[in-house]
């Protein structure tokens, strides 16, 4: 599988979660479970605190699941 390929799919996968992500988050603090005040103090866009380090987590997730889904490539196009 190209490097290009590896990239879009990690590309994909990294704005699905961080959609799923901050979605989670604001359905928590309308339903008033958790409240994000704190949060937002060093959660402003790369390179605040929070927000590098939950990057950081999404990147390291889409790797790990780019990697199931080039296999489920891999063995859909053998059996072709």
């Amino acid at each position: 599988m190209s490097d290009e390929l590896d990239r879009k799919i990690e590309n994909i996968l990294i704005s699905a979660i961080s959609d799923g992500f901050n979605r989670a988050l604001n359905t928590l603090e309308d339903a008033g479970a958790i409240n994000r005040e704190e949060m937002r103090k060093e959660y402003k866009g790369v390179g605040s605190k929070y927000y590098d380090m939950v990057s950081e987590q999404f990147e390291y997730t889409a790797q790990y699941a780019k990697e199931t889904i080039r296999e489920l490539i891999e063995e859909e196009s053998s059996k072709q």
